[in-house]
């Protein structure tokens, strides 16, 4: 093959707002900036726009859309108006770089292309939290996110005898949906301490849209009974047997153990913030501890500590999809206030109501879901917290033992969150665990470093185009 020694110069398109994600958030962030006048183009790396709460939404068969639900159809009125008012998205856009001058690179049908806006939504969403116990890099293992995804993206369920386990609303919600699907849902291991349930109750305080999301909840569990699901409570331990791929999972309980031969074990407790972008731009983060998790520090506007970069939805703090939408809603009308649009002050105290009513469950949520420590933190030293580079958690307590500062000095011995997914399936095991090691808080602890590329793509896609207008920011040798 002969290559060219003819570089082409990135052409950089220039526009009031660019978001990142084309979710719930991003969706509606993009449409009521575009109402309020404002040029915007939305950035996502998946095929069609829908995020991953609606993904595929409008290729799906009737009886799938049926199987998912009510809350999956939620999102045909932001596509249809999306597409009716040709809002500019970019489908399977990689988004690898962002400069300070808010210059955002990304590689769209096999090119790198840039846009320059004034402001940079971040509507990313959220990545299901590491749940590091033994036996859970084995084939046959994998999210309850990954195995709804398989359904939304073509009709597909597992095979074989499957077993849930963890805690979390989308673990019941998941587990009926495959039921209906005809998917053999041999039980649920719901991890969800006792003590989770007394806490919770503090936070009752329930409006009307409260009380549907409550009554959601039971449906699903209605739904699990329906379907014959075994449905085991607080369990303790969980290890995952078999030599070359998943056979049983082994639990136990204050008051029983035992083992279940299974086929397909997908595991879930909660979701997190995806913050890879905010430590890539430099942005302020801390620690969350009634969500377990980091989140950008934003001020009412939804504004973070960066001038001009704004987190909303799941990518800010987990709220879920429709209070997503809403928290976009209210970031685009300051942006449009800046850009010296006219705001109808009405318009600004509906959208604040009902985001109120919509996470005002939030911390009920929050405490009765809140993950037990040991199936966030591994007792057992040779359990693998680090997928890509196999790291131990032992390896981990070891360096801090040793004086090691964190998690960035970390990737020096053992390249820990140096592999394909960046940290993004061990980075808040490994703060966690040096946390606990050292006696320092999470913040004190801090998290990686994330450099460019912020996702992966094919060198031979930069190889055709000029890098020197990215010196400033990266280093090409």
């Amino acid at each position: 093959m002969a290559w060219s020694s003819k570089r082409r110069t990135i052409a950089v398109k220039k526009c009031d707002l660019v978001i990142i994600g084309a979710g719930p958030a991003g969706l509606a962030g993009g449409l009521q900036a575009h109402e309020l006048g404002l040029s915007v183009v939305i950035l996502d790396d998946g095929k069609r726009p829908g995020g991953q709460i609606y993904r595929n939404l409008e290729n799906l068969t009737d009886k799938m859309r049926s199987i998912l639900g009510k809350s999956y159809l939620n999102g045909e009125n932001l596509l249809r108006n999306a597409k009716h008012i040709s809002l500019d998205i970019r489908a399977e856009a990689v988004v690898w770089h962002i400069s300070a001058e808010k210059i955002v690179y990304f590689v769209h049908r096999g090119e790198v292309v840039a846009v320059e806006a004034e402001a940079i939504m971040l509507a990313t969403g959220a990545l299901e939290r590491p749940f590091p116990i033994p036996g859970w890099t084995l084939p046959g293992v994998m999210t309850a996110g990954a195995a709804q995804i398989a359904m939304k993206s073509g009709s597909a369920i597992p095979a074989g005898r499957i077993v849930l386990a963890g805690c979390g609303p989308l673990l019941y919600l998941v587990a009926g949906q495959l039921a209906k699907a005809g998917a053999d849902v041999r039980a649920v291991l719901d991890t969800t301490p006792r003590g989770n349930y007394w806490r919770a109750i503090r936070h009752v305080a329930f409006g009307l849209t409260s009380l549907s999301q409550l009554f959601h909840g039971i449906r699903m569990i209605q739904t699990m009974s329906a379907h014959g699901i075994r449905r085991t409570l607080q369990v303790q331990d969980i290890k995952i047997l078999g030599d070359n791929r998943a056979e049983a999972v082994e639990y136990s309980t204050p008051r029983e153990s035992g083992t279940i031969e299974a086929d397909c074990i997908l595991l879930h407790q909660g979701i997190v913030p995806d913050i890879q972008l905010y430590r890539h731009l430099g942005c302020e983060i801390r620690w969350d501890d009634s969500q377990l998790c980091f989140h950008p520090v934003i001020d009412g506007n939804w504004q973070t500590s960066v001038p001009g970069i704004f987190a909303v939805g799941d990518n800010a703090c987990i709220m879920g999809a429709k209070a997503a939408e809403y928290s976009a809603r209210l970031a685009a009308l300051h942006m449009a206030e800046n850009n010296k649009r006219i705001i109808d002050p009405k318009t600004r105290k509906s959208i604040q109501r009902k985001f109120r009513q919509l996470t005002e469950i939030r911390k009920f949520l929050d405490a009765l879901y809140r993950p037990p420590i040991q199936f966030r933190m591994p007792t057992r030293e040779n359990t693998v917290v680090c997928r890509c580079e196999e790291i131990a958690a032992g390896e981990i307590t070891g360096l801090a033992a040793a004086g090691c500062a964190g998690p960035n000095q970390a990737k020096f011995f053992t390249r820990c969150g140096m592999g394909p997914c960046q940290g993004r399936n061990c980075g808040l095991t490994v703060t966690e665990l040096f946390a606990r090691a050292t006696g320092k808080s999470p913040d004190q602890v801090g998290y990686y470093t994330i450099r460019s590329p912020i996702r992966p793509f094919p060198l031979a896609v930069l190889a055709g185009v000029e890098t020197s207008s990215l010196a400033a920011d990266i280093e090409f040798s």
